[in-house]
């Protein structure tokens, strides 16, 4: 098995002292490349953007008048699935229940509530259970439209403003179309045209045991991207699994019990915002896949908040961080058990 190759180039900045502009002191600066689609990251030293302390959440997150995602509403507020994609009409496993999406952002989509009892669960209270019960209710909801004909299918999460999302209580969202995403594609077509073994095992193999890895849960492996594209970014692959449909109960379980120890982390670095997304493999998943789990930490929210998005990722799809990959890996090992 040929080895992958990570590339880092290393840079450095001469800058004037933050707390003595008149001194220019040397600042070294990482751009790294990512193996497989060669896009490059920056992980910046010195001035760190980490929040010092959690904001007060209970303004935003007391419970509403109206909520069409609380127990007492969901049922005159969603609707039920067509009986072509599934005879429950809405799916539940354990507290978790994915109905039908009134945004028609894809051909096929759908929201997903880890808890319709409570109307907000920080994250301490995404636990392994609830979160992997909402993974199993998706899988059974992509397994439904997938019936219909194969499609790109991919599952994935907001949460709070500052991570896109609208709403407060706490949901997923699945997509599944004839087009997928352009990175769903972009990962599909790179990991088939990669030269050699399958490039996710490969590359499963060489990150185990290293200072980016975090462990593995039955078939799922956890560990940081070299070249991440978001702050304080964790990826999982799942073995042998192509496409979002060959994920198990216990897959959903293992994935559910990492994810809860990386939202975990994110909870002890006093960060309260994320988001996270799991790609299938496509219409024609093949064994040159695995499905992945890509999370991320966004900022806190604060009535002057400043995003983490700037010119760097939206416009030259490049992420700049400021925790290397090798740092935020050992923070989760921490937390993983």
């Amino acid at each position: 098995m040929a080895a992958i190759e990570f590339v880092e180039h290393k840079i450095t900045a001469r800058v004037p002292e933050l707390t003595n502009p008149t001194n220019v002191i040397d600042v070294p600066l990482s751009v790294r490349v990512d193996p497989l689609t060669g896009r490059t990251s920056r992980v910046i030293t010195g001035t760190k953007l980490a929040p010092t302390e959690r904001p007060d959440l209970s303004e935003l997150t007391a419970d509403p008048p109206f909520c069409p995602f609380c127990a007492d509403k969901i049922e005159m507020t969603t609707g039920t699935f067509d009986s072509s994609i599934t005879d429950e009409g809405r799916i539940r496993r354990g507290s978790a229940v994915i109905v039908p999406n009134v945004m028609a952002y894809s051909e096929y989509s759908s929201v997903g509530l880890y808890d319709t009892d409570k109307h907000f669960l920080d994250l301490p209270e995404l636990t392994p259970q609830k979160v992997g019960d909402l993974l199993s209710a998706f899988v059974a909801y992509t397994k439904g439209v997938h019936g219909l004909r194969p499609m790109w299918s991919s599952v994935n999460a907001n949460y709070l403003p500052p991570s896109g999302s609208s709403l407060v209580h706490p949901h997923g969202q699945s997509a599944h179309d004839d087009i997928g995403t352009t990175t769903q594609r972009e990962l599909v077509e790179r990991s088939r045209a990669w030269d050699g073994d399958s490039y996710w095992t490969s590359l499963v193999a060489q990150e185990e045991g290293g200072e980016r890895w975090v462990g593995r849960k039955g078939r799922v492996s956890f560990f940081t991207p070299f070249a991440p594209s978001g702050f304080h970014e964790v990826w999982a692959v799942v073995d042998g699994c192509a496409d979002i449909t060959d994920l198990s109960d216990q897959d959903c379980a293992d994935l559910g019990a990492g994810m809860s120890a990386v939202l975990g982390t994110y909870y002890a670095l006093n960060l309260t915002s994320f988001n996270w997304a799991l790609t299938g493999g496509g219409p024609n998943p093949s064994d040159r896949y695995s499905v992945l789990l890509r999370m991320v930490s966004r900022s806190n929210i604060d009535s002057f908040y400043r995003s983490d998005v700037t010119y760097f990722e939206k416009l030259h799809n490049e992420a700049m961080v400021d925790v290397g990959p090798e740092d935020v890996a050992a923070l989760v090992r921490q937390h993983f058990g």
